[in-house]
């Protein structure tokens, strides 16, 4: 089991460092969305890497609910049952946590109250497991009066094996390692290149950009050399790089004062969209002036929905 001791809390925001990219506020519970759909599609490999049990091939693995119907409704990030052969039936609620909550603790509680009303049969028994992507959690002990409470708690940085992560569908999480290789970035990107499901391989993608920045802007290189073009209105990090890019445009513009220096800045934000969308290729700048110059508002639009380089090349 990895150590349970605590890190230095963070109390603003979900994420969190000078090396991230800063995210708006909606990113926050598309990133918990994200490591619940990276959980789900990979049961046997969330429970053994994250939750320390290794499951037997005859172990059926279902979802669980994840709302326990109360006189408040409380929603878990993620319930697997584990149904085992001789009957018992393991239950491991797995919490997604990035910042340090007050009241987190004693939710805790309330989710294992909830699932022991539930699940209320002998053969039944309750396991948990907070996972906390940027380490800085609390330590797996709860106590209060009479009442005492002991959890799993896995911060990612520093209790993962990087190398065991890497050998499975939850690889991106390597990225998050103190301890990553020095190829962490393409083997990763081989995982996400690899994997046929498209669904999971954008989740993968996704995940992987909310790695620090520099890491991030590794993982969009290896991935367009190995023939991935993904398209940036589908993530939240590519609807970031579209807006920080049209704010430089318009400052390029208000900082040269001039009519001629405005289009040059239009002209810079429209390239990068074009060299983020499709990588380098011939006539990148030309195409970039002349969408600018048609109308570059509803072009940046049409670039960010999808359009294809040849329905671009053509309006």
């Amino acid at each position: 089991m990895p150590p349970t001791t605590a890190g230095s809390g963070r109390k603003t925001g979900k994420r969190s460092g000078t090396s991230r990219v800063p995210r708006p506020r909606e990113a926050v519970r598309d990133y918990d969305g994200l490591f619940k759909a990276l959980l789900e599609a990979n049961p046997k490999d969330t429970l053994r890497l994250l939750c320390g049990v290794e499951v037997d091939e005859a172990v059926v693995i279902v979802d669980g609910p994840t709302e326990i119907n109360r006189k408040r409704s409380m929603h878990m990030d993620k319930v697997f049952a584990a149904l085992a052969t001789d009957g018992i039936v393991d239950i491991h609620h797995i919490e997604v946590q990035v910042q340090r909550t007050a009241d987190f603790q004693v939710r805790m509680v309330g989710y294992w109250v909830g699932l022991a009303d539930k699940y209320d049969e002998s053969k039944h028994r309750i396991h948990q497991t907070v996972i906390w992507p940027d380490g800085g959690g609390y330590p797996g002990s709860f106590q209060r009066d009479c009442l005492s409470l002991d959890y799993r708690v896995v911060n990612v940085p520093e209790d993962l094996d990087p190398e065991e992560v890497l050998r499975t569908p939850l690889a991106p999480l390597a990225l998050w390692s103190t301890r990553r290789p020095p190829d962490v970035v393409e083997r990763v990107a081989d995982r996400i290149a690899a994997q046929t499901d498209p669904e999971q391989r954008l989740v993968q993608t996704e995940m992987s950009l909310l790695a620090a920045e520099d890491i991030a802007r590794h993982i969009v290189t290896a991935l367009r050399s190995r023939g991935m073009r993904f398209n940036l209105a589908e993530t939240e990090v590519g609807r970031e790089i579209a807006e920080e890019n049209l704010n430089l445009g318009r400052e390029e513009g208000r900082q040269e004062g001039r009519q001629e220096g405005c289009e040059e800045g239009l002209v810079r934000s429209m390239t990068l969209f074009l060299q983020s969308r499709f990588g380098e290729f011939a006539g990148l700048e030309d195409l970039a002036r002349k969408l600018v110059a048609d109308d570059h508002a509803a072009n940046v639009a049409r670039v960010l929905s999808g359009a294809s380089l040849e329905e671009l090349r053509k309006s």
